[in-house]
């Protein structure tokens, strides 16, 4: 029955950001219209693999396989900046710290909070996109991450802990519960991303890579969940 309500839900949001980027490339140049709609065309994809390795139990070995790239993107991103090496050494260590909570999660956890977890931070990152490119006017932290808005941040955590509401019988918490988890996922996974956008403009590099086409690198696109598991797995499990 979970499966079944997040799969429509899925469905029901990127049918609202298909919308969206339809409506914003009414007046943008071809080049740019492109980008978006592969973009959002490859995070549905990205969300169909990952669902799919959780619901057959493949959820360690995902995390293994991103830790793994993860690690290679930091390093290359660190080996092309001209910082020192001092300068790597406490960001691996954080990084590795992170990856093995994040492991340790994905194999503690069932399979219904991990499920739970990454559709908190899918919904809550993709609604920071949508709503800050609707309504965005305030920067959150520029220095840091130059297109996160304050209105973005609002609007998705009001969409991700309202769609949280709708999974609390499946996932055996209360409301209060289900509430104070869905926040605390969402505050995480913002932390990641600002964490993730700080070592990229440290090094002077706009993205970890290019492997995913209109997201860059692994870490591009899973900062916030493996933040977000680990932070949950210390904590909760």
């Amino acid at each position: 029955m979970m499966y079944v309500l997040m799969a429509n839900i899925v469905l029901l949001f990127f049918g609202i950001g298909a919308l969206v980027t339809g409506y914003l490339n009414k007046n943008s140049q071809v080049p740019q219209a492109r980008e978006r709609w592969l973009k959002l065309g490859f995070y549905f994809l990205i969300l169909m693999l990952v669902f799919f390795s959780i619901y057959t139990d493949y959820v360690r070995l995902l995390a293994i396989c991103i830790g793994i790239v993860g690690f290679y993107e930091i390093v290359k991103a660190h080996l092309n900046s001209e910082r020192p090496l001092l300068f790597l050494c406490p960001v691996v260590v954080l990084y590795l710290a992170l990856i093995a909570a994040f492991i340790n999660f994905g194999h503690r956890a069932s399979t219904e909070k991990v499920c739970f977890i990454y559709f908190m931070v899918v919904i809550f990152d993709g609604f920071s996109q949508l709503c800050g490119q609707l309504f965005g006017k305030r920067k959150l932290i520029p220095s840091v991450s130059p297109n996160k808005t304050v209105e973005g941040l609002i609007g998705a955590l009001v969409i991700a802990t309202g769609t949280s509401l709708f999974l609390f019988p499946s996932i055996d918490l209360s409301i209060t519960q289900t509430l104070k988890t869905a926040l605390f996922i969402c505050f995480s996974a913002l932390l990641g991303d600002l964490l993730a956008s700080w070592y990229k403009r440290s090094c002077q590099i706009k993205d970890y890579g290019t492997l995913i086409p209109g997201h860059g690198g692994i870490l591009d696109r899973f900062d916030s969940f493996i933040f977000s598991g680990a932070m949950y797995g210390l904590i909760y499990l």
